[in-house]
């Protein structure tokens, strides 16, 4: 189940996980949940390790890693149109067929990138 909106966490391809300083994993069924989780709780100082699953292997990698897209063309669980990959060849890829734009983790904290799209 998602910590921030409680659906449960059923299309992997979108999930994200952190994991604390005290080793504890919170998990959430989309990129932008996690985000806004970390973000209104102040838990970003206190997390160890931020993790998102990469689209296309549904095998997780750290977030700062990811590169990722964001489009409101991007059926994300919560509508945050953020999708990760490992492959930053294939977000711009992506990127570019659903008119989307590439961000890196650090800009994922940006005030409404992990909003809902309009």
């Amino acid at each position: 189940m998602c910590a921030f909106c409680k659906m449960a966490i059923s299309q992997s391809g979108y999930a994200a996980q952190f994991v604390d300083k005290d080793g504890n994993h919170t998990k959430f069924d989309d990129i932008g949940c996690m985000v806004r989780y970390a973000r209104e709780n102040n838990r970003k100082p206190n997390v160890a390790a931020f993790f998102v699953m990469d689209y296309d292997d549904k095998q997780w990698l750290q977030a700062e890693r990811a590169t990722f897209v964001k489009s409101g063309h991007t059926p994300s669980p919560m509508a945050s149109g953020l999708t990760a990959f490992r492959n930053a060849a294939r977000a711009k890829e992506l990127a570019a067929k659903n008119k989307g734009r590439v961000l890196q983790f650090d800009e994922l904290w940006n005030a409404g990138v992990a909003e809902p799209s309009q």
